[in-house]
């Protein structure tokens, strides 16, 4: 193994400022649990009048891009590039930038795919995986043959829907090679039916649908209580026009797991697309508040709210999860919406300028922000 500045197997440097600021453990707080955070943090303080840093700076940039907070894409960029980072932060800040649907042709992107290290080439893959996978061929192309497994492997499953017959000859070998190492790698612990259900995704990308589906009923025919195998057989059934298929699914799997608010969502959507919206909008609510940590649940009730004529209660719905998901985009844009709806002058601008710290080119928010403010259509509530 390789040993690099982590400290994987201590006690990690006392960070309570990292506690207050971010909501991460500190050793000072895992004994003295009796005392807060700001009392380890002074203590510190006091101790060596300063904050004692150790060798991660890294925190900061992951939980910036969990939040998705300004500026988070590029924080994750520069801790990418930074060599004095352990291989794994790095990688990992490749991984994350997923989210952003980076283009192939990114320095990030393009350095982690010839990058020493496997985490960072395996990463590479990772980061595309919400991209067209013709235009990430080029640079992922050569990972297909990587002499690492895992890296090969990451790579079929992102480019696993590239369609073979358009692609170079080559590389259509080369990810059938590669893809055929996947199955074998899932079919190792066949006994799980996490196995069936990354296999059932693989085929889906394939637009193998027949495979897709038998790999997910394996899957719960060996735990009839995994969630992720009942939610996707259900979405395949609505891809594939079979809605009443995927409602039996979702109600069998809710016998089991009355109140998993996945099962609840899933089948929310199915009854808001059958038109039955009062039974839809009973459903979103107990998901959305069976997860308050999903922003999405809370973001699709707030819309069904609104289309059944609530809009006050979608805005308070949207507006507590935004205390919890400060800069959940769909979820600030839905409220300003909204707002301007109901003339809330004041609060639409307020998450108008918190989006467009997000959406910095967005020229219809600079325009709405520009407007003069008409007393008549502001709202004092």
């Amino acid at each position: 193994m390789v040993i690099d500045a982590r400290r994987d197997h201590s006690i990690r440097i006392p960070r309570p400022d990292l506690t207050l600021r971010l909501g991460t453990p500190n050793a000072c707080n895992q004994c003295h649990a009796d005392k807060s955070a700001q009392w380890a943090s002074d203590s510190l303080q006091k101790w060596y009048s300063h904050t004692p840093e150790g060798f991660q700076h890294y925190a900061e940039t992951f939980h910036a891009a969990a939040e998705n907070a300004p500026g988070a894409e590029r924080a994750l960029g520069e801790l990418a590039a930074n060599p004095e980072q352990p291989a794994i932060a790095r990688a990992t800040a490749v991984s994350r930038r997923a989210g952003y649907a980076p283009s192939a042709t990114e320095p990030a992107v393009r350095g982690a795919a010839i990058d020493q290290s496997a985490l960072m080439r395996r990463a590479a893959a990772a980061a595309l995986s919400n991209c067209d996978p013709q235009g990430s061929a080029a640079t992922l192309g050569s990972l297909l043959v990587d002499p690492v497994t895992s890296v090969r492997i990451e790579t079929a499953e992102v480019l696993a829907p590239l369609d073979a017959r358009a692609a170079d000859p080559r590389l259509a070998a080369d990810l059938e090679h590669a893809t055929q190492v996947y199955v074998a790698a899932q079919e190792l612990n066949a006994d799980r039916p996490e196995s069936h259900l990354d296999l059932a995704l693989l085929f889906a990308k394939r637009k193998d649908v027949d495979e897709a589906e038998a790999q997910l009923q394996d899957a719960l025919s060996l735990d009839p209580t995994f969630v992720p195998a009942a939610v996707n057989l259900a979405d395949l059934y609505r891809s594939l026009g079979r809605e009443p298929d995927g409602e039996a699914t979702l109600r069998a799997a809710l016998q089991r797991s009355p109140s998993h608010p996945a099962l609840l969502y899933a089948l929310g959507l199915a009854m808001a697309r059958q038109g039955q919206h009062a039974k839809a909008l009973n459903l979103l609510a107990t998901a959305a508040g069976g997860d308050p940590r999903n922003a999405r649940y809370a973001y699709v009730y707030a819309v069904a709210l609104h289309d059944a004529g609530q809009t006050s209660a979608a805005i308070d719905t949207l507006e507590r999860s935004i205390k919890s998901h400060p800069y959940d985009r769909d979820s600030l844009a839905t409220l300003v919406i909204y707002l301007d709806q109901t003339r809330n002058r004041g609060k639409d601008l307020l998450y108008a300028r918190r989006l467009l710290q997000l959406e910095p080119d967005n020229q219809g928010l600079r325009r709405m922000l520009d407007e003069p403010v008409d007393s008549e259509k502001s709202s004092s509530k």
